[in-house]
């Protein structure tokens, strides 16, 4: 007869804690006896052409505030906070940004008597009062919640310090402009928009759910009942990858539009 032989809860704790190790450093998690392998999620970084010519990643974190948005979609029921919220939070992921929460925003804006911010002017006071660099200003221009979702928004970035290449268009505007988002503006004035962005995002377009399938890898569960279509399901993540999507082209916008300073900067 065979004794059965039971391993010391210390020794079986840094058995267990070993495991997870290999598994964070290998990329790979056990479960139920299979290997699963995890993706890194896509993540976004913040630089420009300065920072290119000088060979760095980032010139120093920024401090960016995202103001409520406004609801221009016909739909009574959008919680603009909310929404404001969740791209603060994706925000948050982007390499060189920090970011102030919306009840902050929001609490200042109560205290300087600022119901909403409706001009370029009001919306760098609103960065001033809260020491941020830049403030984003955005508006929803459609909301479906029900599948396939459909999101759309437009996003203006203005900055404390507003030197820098950009157009300063109304949000509403800028869904109905036939624009090359890709094309550089050249300098700005005083009261310009640093970079902006807008889209309709349609869960049912092709386009849109291959950047949904993008942004879901490494989001989701190894293994989740509905995987990346989860994110068809709930607003709330929808609303995150829209969120994501604006921002990507928002600081794409940014670099872009300083194309023409950094091509006429030399070292010093």
């Amino acid at each position: 007869m065979t004794s059965a032989q039971f391993m010391p809860s210390g020794a079986g704790r840094r058995v267990a804690a070993a495991a997870l190790a290999c598994s964070v450093v290998t990329g790979w998690v056990v479960a139920g006896g299979c290997a699963k392998r995890l993706t890194p999620p896509v993540v976004l970084a913040r630089t420009t052409h300065l920072d290119q010519f000088q060979g760095q990643a980032t010139r120093r974190r920024q401090l960016w505030a995202v103001a409520p948005f406004a609801n221009e979609s016909g739909v009574s029921t959008v919680d603009t906070h909310r929404i404001a919220d969740l791209f603060t939070q994706e925000l948050q992921g982007v390499v060189g940004i920090d970011t102030i929460p919306v009840n902050r925003v929001i609490f200042a804006m109560r205290h300087i008597g600022m119901t909403a911010v409706t001009s370029p002017a009001e919306a760098r006071q609103l960065a001033r009062a809260l020491g941020a660099d830049a403030i984003v200003v955005g508006t929803v221009t459609v909301y479906d919640p029900y599948p396939p979702p459909t999101l759309g928004a437009a996003v203006q970035l203005f900055a404390t310090d507003p030197r820098g290449s950009a157009i300063d268009l109304d949000p509403k505007e800028l869904t109905r402009a036939a624009r090359d988002p890709f094309t550089a503006a050249g300098p700005v004035g005083p009261d310009m928009a640093i970079a902006q962005a807008a889209g309709v995002f349609d869960a049912s377009n092709h386009q849109t759910l291959a950047w949904l399938g993008s942004y879901a890898a490494g989001r989701t569960e190894p293994d989740a009942p509905f995987g990346p279509d989860i994110y068809l399901m709930n607003m709330k993540l929808y609303t995150q990858f829209v969120s994501f999507r604006l921002i990507h082209d928002l600081l794409y916008d940014e670099w872009a539009r300083q194309a023409p300073l950094a091509n006429d900067a030399s070292p010093r």
